[in-house]
C-alpha cells in the first residue's frame, strides 16, 4: 500500500509536532508538505499513485489552515477526479489533526462545543463525494506538553495509522508490534538486549493467543445460549 501524507501547516518551520511525525514516516509513506504555488499535474500524480491519502494539519480556527484549503480548492477539480468523478474512488482518506487545546475540551457541552468529528465533517463529505473510504481521524493533543511515554505511544499509533487497515484490529496491532520487535532485534548486537526483545515478543504473542482463546470461548457460550 502506498501512503501519501499531505502536510498543510501555516508555519511548518516552527512546528515541533511535524518533524517528529516526519521522522516516523520514513520508509512508510511519501511526505508531501504543501507550498504554493502548486504544480497541478505534480499534485494530481501524487494523489493518483497513492492508495491511502492522509491530510495532516493543526486545527486552525476550527478548520484546515489556509494553505490546505487553497490546495483543496485548486487541486480537487474535474482534471483530478475525471469526467465521472471516480478517479479517486476506492482510495482511503485519513486525517491526522493536532490540537493546541486539551482533547477533553471537544465535545457536546464542553468548552469547544463540538466534537473533533464534527469539525472534520467537511473532509468526511469530501471522501464521500469522491468515493474514498473515510478513516477514523488520529488526533494529537498538545504535543509540546506530552511526556516521553506519551510521545512513544504516539509514535506507535502514528506508524500504525500509516500502514495498518483502519480501524485496526487488536490482533493487527499486536502483529505489527511483534514485527517491529523482530526488526529491532536484528539491529541490536548485545546478546542480553536481543534476549530481552525476544522475551518481550514472546510475551506479547502469548497474550494475544490467550485473548484469541477467550474470544473463541465467549463466542461458543453465545452460540450455546441461543439454543
Amino acid at each position: 500500500m502506498k501512503t501519501l501524507v499531505v502536510v498543510g501547516h501555516p508555519a511548518l518551520a516552527d512546528s515541533s509536532t511535524q518533524p517528529f511525525l516526519k521522522a516516523l514516516s520514513q520508509n512508510l509513506a511519501l511526505w508531501h508538505p504543501l507550498a504554493a504555488p502548486f504544480d497541478p499535474q505534480h499534485e494530481r500524480q501524487a494523489l493518483w499513485q497513492a492508495d491511502r491519502i492522509i491530510l495532516q494539519f493543526p486545527l486552525y480556527w476550527y478548520s484546515v489552515p489556509a494553505i490546505m484549503k487553497q490546495w483543496l480548492d485548486e487541486i480537487f477539480d474535474d482534471a483530478l477526479l475525471g469526467p465521472d468523478h471516480t478517479r479517486l474512488a476506492g482510495k482511503e482518506l485519513g486525517v491526522v489533526v493536532s490540537l493546541g487545546r486539551p482533547r477533553d475540551e471537544f465535545g457536546a457541552g464542553q468548552k469547544q462545543g463540538f466534537t473533533i468529528d464534527e469539525y472534520l465533517r467537511p473532509l468526511q463529505g469530501l471522501a464521500q463525494a469522491t468515493g474514498m473510504g473515510w478513516l477514523p481521524p488520529l488526533v494529537i493533543s498538545q504535543f509540546a506538553y506530552q511526556t516521553e511515554a506519551q510521545h512513544q505511544g504516539l509514535a506507535v499509533a502514528y506508524q500504525q495509522y500509516l500502514t495498518l487497515p483502519q480501524p485496526s484490529r487488536f490482533a493487527d496491532r499486536v502483529q505489527w508490534l511483534a514485527t517491529r520487535l523482530d526488526q529491532l532485534a536484528q539491529q541490536v548486537t548485545a546478546p542480553k538486549e536481543r534476549q530481552k526483545l525476544a522475551q518481550l515478543r514472546a510475551v506479547l504473542l502469548a497474550q494475544q493467543a490467550e485473548l484469541d482463546d477467550l474470544t473463541a470461548n465467549l463466542r461458543l457460550v453465545r452460540e450455546t445460549e441461543e439454543f
